[in-house]
Formats: structure tokens, C-alpha cells, sequence
């Protein structure tokens, strides 16, 4: 059992240590990169190039609400969708501006309060959220490893990253297979916190909308694949819509990976090591990447706009 002081501690030094790893991974790659290069490239951008990147990650929030609202639906009320896209920006800037998910989660959480659902329903419906899109980022990634092996003849250098995330995802729908067979055994074995969780996950896996929301959820990490891909042609860079299927994908699953800050750092490692296979140098790799992640970053700040015209609660302002 951890006592006060040691939570204490877990509180403030898993986020300094996210920071810490961001910074090593941002310094480490900053020293192998040819900045001149880099900013030349990045001039070559055009203002349209920028703006439809945008777009379409500002286009993929639209859906990630969207799809808030029909899994909150599933489990009580359903959310209203301009209420559900201002919640959404603001978790968003809340997981640009902190070091960690959880102030953004909980501003999903208490502001879906004043649209009707219950604490319960409002947290189950963002638990539901988070684990669909881990999944589904999951399933596009080993698309893209299949897609490289199969078509290119190339693995990322990175050892049994393909066989693994095909464990993960066999794994969960083998789970999600038995516990549609026998749900009541799960009953059992879970805490009793979690049997609402429980519930949940049974409503979604017998939904009638259920396979529809799944194919949304791929059509968002698509976008932001696409989004990718619309930088590459403005930088010029010799990466064709194929490759661009097989690549980002899986640089997307890594820079989810809870170490470091908004996925700086691995992002651009995952950038450097996936790009490479098709022959793309370093620093065009890495310029890629840091492009994307700011145009990432000026989508979560507008969230910020939501943020300050409302007021918050104090439970919000303590996480």
C-alpha cells in the first residue's frame, strides 16, 4: 500500500520524468540532424500545404467527439456534438500544455456533467474512448508492418515490433471474444469498482453500431496519416501514399508510448528509424516530424480558446 508522501512523490515525478525523456530524446536527435537543412525545408512549405494539414487534424478531432458521443450513448446519454467538440479541444490543450492525459480526461469528464450524465457514465465513456483508440491505432499499425514486410520486403529495425503488436491485437480480440462468450466469469474475477467497466465493454461489443464506430476509429488514425503524407509531398520529400501506409502508422503507436511528453522525442525516433527503410535521410525525417508535431501542438493551444472563455471547476484545477 503507498502511503500519502510516496503518491505525493509518484504525482510530481512521473511527469518530471516524462519531461526528462523528451528532453534526452529531443537532444539526442537535435545533435544528428542538420539544422540549415531543416529550416530550408521547411520554407519550402506553402501556406495551402499547412493549412489542409490542419484541416485534417482538426478534422480528425471532429470525429474523435463524434465518436465520444456515440460511446457515450451506448452507455447512458448520448452527448450533444458541439458540447462534446469544446470538451474535446479542451482536453486536447490540457495534453499539449501538461506532461500528462489525466487533467484532460478529467476536463472530458466534469464538463460532461452539465450535458446530463452521471460521473459514472461521463467516466466510462472516456475510458471507453481511450481504449478504442489505443486499439484501433494498434490495428492500423500492424496494417502498416504487414504492408512493409509484404509489399516492400522491409521490417522497422526495431526487433519483433510487428509480431508483438499482432500479440496485442489478437490478444484483445481473443479477450473480447471470450468475454462476449462468458461474461459473468469476468463478473467474478473483477473488483467490484469495475463492474460498471464491465457493463460498458458488454454494451459495446453487442452494439449494433459497434462495428461502425470500430471502422470510424480507423478513419481518424487515417487522417492523420494523410494529414502526414500532405507534408511529405509539400517538403518533397520521395515517400508515395503507399509508403506513407506503411510507415507513419506505426511511428504513431510509438509515440503513444506513456514516457514522454505529447510524443516528443519518440515520435521523431520512430520518424528517423521508419523513414529510413525507404531511404529518406535523417534530418528530412526528423524535419518531418517536428513539423507535424507543431501543427499538432497549434491545434491543441486552439483548444485553449475553450479553456479560457469558461469557467472550471476546482475538482479540474487540482488535477
Amino acid at each position: 500500500m503507498t502511503t500519502p508522501s510516496s503518491r505525493a512523490l509518484l504525482r510530481i515525478g512521473i511527469p518530471v520524468l516524462k519531461v526528462a525523456v523528451a528532453l534526452g530524446l529531443v537532444l539526442w536527435i537535435a545533435l544528428r540532424v542538420d539544422f540549415a537543412e531543416g529550416w530550408a525545408a521547411i520554407q519550402t512549405l506553402s501556406v495551402t500545404t499547412i493549412c489542409v494539414s490542419v484541416f485534417l487534424l482538426l478534422l480528425q478531432a471532429l470525429l474523435s467527439a463524434w465518436r465520444w458521443c456515440l460511446l457515450s450513448e451506448m452507455i447512458g446519454q448520448r452527448l450533444k456534438i458541439s458540447g462534446a467538440m469544446e470538451l474535446f479541444m479542451q482536453s486536447l490543450f490540457y495534453n499539449q500544455a501538461l506532461p500528462s492525459p489525466i487533467p484532460g480526461d478529467a476536463a472530458r469528464i466534469f464538463g460532461a456533467l452539465k450535458y446530463g450524465l452521471t460521473i459514472q457514465e461521463a467516466t466510462l465513456g472516456v475510458v471507453m474512448d481511450r481504449i478504442l483508440t489505443l486499439f484501433g491505432l494498434a490495428v492500423v499499425a500492424l496494417i502498416g508492418l504487414i504492408i512493409m514486410r509484404t509489399f516492400y520486403g522491409h521490417d522497422l529495425p526495431i526487433p519483433y515490433l510487428t509480431e508483438l503488436t499482432a500479440l496485442g491485437v489478437a490478444g484483445t480480440i481473443a479477450s473480447a471474444l471470450v468475454f462476449s462468450w462468458r461474461r459473468h466469469l469476468f463478473v467474478r474475477l473483477l473488483p467490484e469498482k469495475l463492474h460498471a467497466l464491465n457493463e460498458a465493454l458488454g454494451a459495446f461489443l453487442t452494439h449494433r453500431r459497434m462495428l461502425g464506430i470500430f471502422l470510424l476509429t480507423l478513419a481518424i488514425h487515417g487522417l492523420g496519416v494523410v494529414s502526414l503524407e500532405i507534408l511529405v509531398l509539400g517538403l518533397g520529400l520521395p515517400l508515395d501514399w503507399g509508403q506513407a501506409a506503411a510507415a507513419f502508422p506505426p511511428v504513431l503507436l510509438i509515440a503513444m508510448v506513456p514516457i514522454s511528453v505529447g510524443g516528443w522525442g519518440l515520435r521523431e525516433g520512430g520518424m528517423i528509424i521508419s523513414l529510413a527503410v525507404f531511404g529518406i535521410g535523417t534530418t528530412d525525417a526528423a524535419t518531418l516530424s517536428v513539423v507535424f508535431g507543431l501543427l499538432q501542438l497549434v491545434v491543441g493551444l486552439a483548444g485553449g480558446v475553450f479553456v479560457l472563455s469558461r469557467p472550471h471547476t476546482g475538482k479540474i484545477k487540482a488535477l
